[in-house]
């Protein structure tokens, strides 16, 4: 199993506004790491200075970026192979579906961040339950339905989930939502029709956003705590 890292074909606004929070010298951990993508998203936005690490089940094909520092890891075995508190920004994209104990590997994503550090996750929404399975264009790997892909072995992710464990986690869920585009959705009667009848590429991503079939979270972990933050079900009062 690769550990998930999914490629999107949109923009990554809400990826791009993490890193417009950070300093221009932080460091960023791209978790599923494969296609160095996160680097390639920093020095489109003129974010050079920033030291990336990465970790994925393989090692990545292709070049690796200079003063790249990877680490290998099953994560559905082991931990973070980071020490704590080491990262401004941990990135997890369509990662946490792929693993065994998805509530542990959120918190580990969090130990690794430093006290007032972010973590973006971003995964399958319980939307893309909804759909069948995707009916073309097998060769390209895309997907329609959660069940496309059958190295998901935990569950879909809605933004209250999201929400509720950033809290459990004692931490702050500075945005989570579906991700969608409005232009996308006042298109699709002409768009998903089409793309459909043409079995075109983007068919999958005009079905995504335009019903949200994936979530997403950004988290700050408190400027006061380090380490793995304490776990704890709660309801509020």
């Amino acid at each position: 199993m690769k550990n998930g890292h999914i490629i999107t074909p949109w923009p990554p606004k809400q990826i791009s506004r993490a890193y417009k929070q950070i300093a221009a010298e932080g460091n960023v951990l791209d978790v599923g790491c494969a296609g160095f993508r996160q680097v390639k998203i920093a020095r489109a936005m003129g974010m050079d200075r920033l030291r990336h690490s990465g970790v994925d089940y393989c090692v990545p094909a292709g070049p690796m970026p200079e003063n790249f520092n990877f680490k290998r890891a099953d994560l559905s075995r082991e931990k973070l192979p980071f020490a704590d508190d080491e990262f401004d920004l941990v990135i997890a994209s369509h990662i946490i579906e792929h693993v065994a104990n998805p509530v542990e590997f959120f918190g580990d994503c969090l130990r690794v961040c430093k006290p007032g550090g972010l973590a973006y996750f971003e995964a399958p929404s319980e939307r893309s339950l909804k759909l069948p399975g995707m009916p073309f264009n097998f060769h390209r790997f895309d997907s329609l339905s959660f069940y496309d892909d059958p190295t998901h072995c935990s569950r879909p992710w809605s933004p209250q989930a999201f929400y509720r464990l950033s809290k459990y986690y004692s931490c702050e869920p500075v945005r989570t939502n579906y991700l969608f585009s409005w232009t996308h959705r006042l298109l699709s009667p002409l768009t998903i029709p089409l793309t459909f009848i043409f079995r075109h590429k983007f068919f999958a991503c005009c079905v995504w956003q335009t019903i949200g079939w994936a979530s997403f979270v950004l988290v700050r972990k408190p400027s006061d705590m380090k380490g793995l933050p304490p776990f704890q079900y709660y309801l509020p009062e």
